[in-house]
């Protein structure tokens, strides 16, 4: 992702040295804007150029807050003599960073409807989990083994009596959507509304001993419920910029 971003920025650098005559002449790269957005990938930060008066490019970054939330998954006891422990709570975190490149189609000059297509990458860790039982730390301290089920899928507990793992999807994330307002505003400053999609693919459950294998199996415990649902990743953000030049 550092990468990419350094290369963006190169471009950017480019750009702005290049003649200005050149550019206004072809009607490429000839402005460029600087944007903060705000939605369900997180806060976001970017800049963008037209390359035809049809298309322009964006590249950014986003950082997810820390949204956090509880729920119940099954403990696997193996020599069960804490049955009333068949439930631990764990709390998950949904906070990661990742990177974006994308196009954006206008097929009417006279209107700021876009279609737009492009990549997400990094932040490949879409929710992390993490959870402890004193009575769990006594029982594994005590020669026995535990670990928590997450679909057909376990978790051990360590002899400190925590858990931790979560859920993995891939790096790369093709991504399209649909909104409306200009990339490179025609004035100054100018607003966008995006609604998209990044393909993210099946969920991996991975602990912190590494990743695991198997798909996740049906299953009641809210996480399986949860990553279910998310074979795609929703995207709606709203976008405000400055045109720089």
């Amino acid at each position: 992702m550092k990468k990419i971003i350094f290369l963006w920025a190169i471009l950017s650098i480019a750009m702005m040295c290049s003649p200005v005559s050149a550019r206004k002449e072809l009607g490429i790269f000839n402005s460029l804007s600087v944007g903060v957005s705000a939605g369900t990938t997180g806060i976001g930060i970017d800049v963008a150029t037209p390359v035809t008066p049809h298309f322009a490019i964006r590249g950014g970054v986003s950082f997810m807050p820390g949204i956090s939330f509880d729920a119940d998954v099954d403990v696997d006891l193996k020599d069960p003599k804490l049955e009333e422990n068949s439930s631990l709570n764990l709390t998950g975190n949904m906070k990661r960073a990742s990177g974006e490149l994308l196009v954006n189609y206008y097929p009417f000059l006279s209107s700021s409807f876009f279609v737009t297509a492009g990549a997400y990458f990094g932040g490949n860790k879409l929710l992390k989990v993490k959870g402890h039982s004193d009575k769990l730390a006594e029982y594994v301290n005590g020669g026995n083994q535990a670990s928590i089920i997450i679909g057909d899928q376990e978790i051990p507990v360590d002899k400190n009596g925590n858990v931790s793992g979560g859920f993995k999807v891939s790096g790369f994330r093709p991504y399209i959507g649909v909104g409306f307002g200009r990339a490179v505003p025609k004035k100054r400053i100018g607003v966008q509304f995006e609604l998209g999609v990044q393909f993210h693919g099946s969920p991996k459950l991975y602990s912190s001993a590494g990743d695991l294998s198997g798909a996740l199996a049906d299953s009641d415990d809210d996480f399986t419920k949860v990553m279910d649902k998310l074979t795609v990743y929703p995207v709606m953000k709203v976008r405000f910029c400055g045109r720089l030049f």
